[in-house]
């Protein structure tokens, strides 16, 4: 089958792309901003990309078009699909039915920490002997690609409450049917498309209203707001994660982030040490280990194997040292994802000075 997707850059289109390639179809893709990273790794693949969306790429008659979120009414190619009757279907849907059909998905989701939660869940099944396939909103440095297809049964997908298409406005994870299912947190975000947290947590329910009986919900038991979400109603099983002496908890950390000890009510599993830096690192940790254990992976085994998790990139990324100062990058562009950031590298560095330089280019966060 020959796909040619508009939107291909973007982070989760370009894994999709990979995923494509990967299974064997013909995949080409254009953007309006073609340019490195994600062209150069498109294109090692042997995918043809166009910068762009003339009207006359109609003209490649690839069996279907796959349509990303970015592409608007008014774009000159998605116009001319649309007049011409071509066949055409959002990301999200095309990796529903092609790839995650039939097989045990976990999907992480909430505001904070999707990406380096996805790679540890990753990391853990496949330490774990599972090869899973994956699609990541990042580069895992464990595996040095964003998406694959696996040969095991698991596969793990960074789950964005995003809008599929503008031809489908719920959020991507509806599409994704996961058996696994990680709630990491909720707060109010994408401020171009969610009028309040209330719209974001609907579609949090929606998610939650997918899942099987049989299916578990892994959940910030701090988080109020999937508090909420989930007492409008709850079929699967439940387990919580939380710090130690968070109520309500099943799973908790107790110990600094760097070095603790993980407790599945009360009775302790294993102990992680590494270097990631941050409470927030620590409730992520938790929350995979959680997820494996549903895939029957030992809690102890996934406490091991994160001493060898590698984060990606931009996740409090050091760069460089010049004249004795330490320069680091992180994506973090919430206002709670910066304070945890800078909470975290505050614990590490101590009572050194932090001078923190701030782009704000996000919806949620700009001037």
């Amino acid at each position: 089958m020959h796909l040619h997707i508009l939107g291909i850059c973007g982070t989760f289109m370009g894994g999709v792309a990979a995923l494509a390639k990967e299974a064997g179809h013909r995949v080409t893709g254009c953007d309006a901003n073609v340019y490195p990273p994600m062209s150069t790794q498109l294109q090692s693949l042997g995918i043809e990309l166009t910068a762009g969306y003339d009207a006359d790429q109609l003209a490649l008659r690839p069996d279907l078009f796959v349509i990303g979120n970015a592409v608007t009414r008014g774009n000159p190619l998605m116009e001319a699909i649309l007049n011409d009757g071509a066949r055409f279907t959002s990301g999200p849907q095309w990796l529903a039915e092609h790839v995650l059909h039939g097989r045990h998905v976990l999907a992480v989701a909430g505001t904070h920490g999707k990406t380096t939660t996805t790679s540890m869940l990753a990391w853990l099944l496949q330490a774990a002997g599972r090869e899973p396939g994956f699609l990541v909103g990042g580069v895992p440095q464990n595996f040095g690609v964003s998406a694959r297809l696996g040969t095991g049964r698991a596969f793990v997908v960074e789950a964005d409450e995003y809008d599929t298409a503008f031809f489908d406005k719920r959020s991507k994870f509806v599409h994704y049917g996961p058996r696994t299912a990680v709630l990491n947190n909720l707060e109010y975000d994408h401020a171009d498309i969610f009028d309040d947290l209330g719209a974001i947590e609907r579609q949090f329910h929606h998610l939650v209203r997918t899942l099987p009986a049989q299916a578990r919900i892994v959940s910030n038991a701090g988080a109020a707001a999937l508090e909420r979400v989930l007492a409008q109603g709850c079929w699967s099983t439940l387990q919580r994660f939380g710090a130690a002496g968070q109520p309500g908890a099943d799973w908790q950390a107790e110990g600094e982030p760097h070095d603790f000890v993980v407790r599945l009510r009360g009775a302790v599993q294993g102990r992680v040490r590494w270097g990631l830096a941050g409470v927030h690192n620590q409730l992520n940790a938790l929350a995979a280990v959680a997820a494996a254990e549903h895939l029957g992976v030992p809690p102890a085994q996934s406490c091991e194997a994160l001493t060898q998790f590698q984060n990606v990139r931009r996740r409090l990324e050091l760069r460089g040292v010049a004249h004795g100062v330490s320069v680091y990058d992180d994506f973090a562009h919430h206002p709670t994802a910066i304070a945890t950031t800078v909470d975290g590298l505050r614990r590490r560095v101590g009572a050194a000075r932090i001078l923190a330089v701030f782009e704000p280019r996000s919806n949620t966060m700009k001037l």
